[in-house]
């Protein structure tokens, strides 16, 4: 009983809207775009480039110090730069001292093989 107690209290509240920012990859933009206008958040002006040696580069144009950040990014087509960019984009909020950065992936890359069905690795 206690423990329900505590989640129905004020503590739980949700966040803001103002405290809330969406960041995309280049994965889906036209999902991304439409969750961003179901939600009515705004978009964060983030950028994803890919130098001429094919690292990713991230660069966050609004402060999101203290805010909630969610990152939406699919794994489909070319899963391994989609994860790197997803990475590269935790890493970048993480340093810029958000509150919390929380990843949205529809599709997980990877996922039908952690099971074991043969001898060798499990990715």
């Amino acid at each position: 009983m206690a423990v329900f107690d505590c989640l129905q209290g004020s503590d739980m509240d949700a966040p803001k809207t103002s405290d809330v920012v969406l960041i995309s990859g280049n994965s889906h933009p036209e999902l991304a775009n439409l969750i961003h206008k179901r939600l009515g958040v705004k978009s964060s002006g983030c950028a994803v480039y890919h130098k001429s040696n094919r690292e990713s580069m991230v660069q966050i144009g609004d402060s999101i110090r203290g805010k909630d950040v969610y990152i939406i990014q699919t794994g489909s087509k070319d899963v391994n730069n989609n994860i790197m960019e997803l990475l590269i984009m935790a890493y970048a909020c993480k340093t810029s001292s958000t509150k919390s950065i929380v990843g949205v992936i529809p599709y997980l890359p990877y996922s039908k093989q952690c099971k074991m069905r043969k001898r060798g690795s499990i990715a």
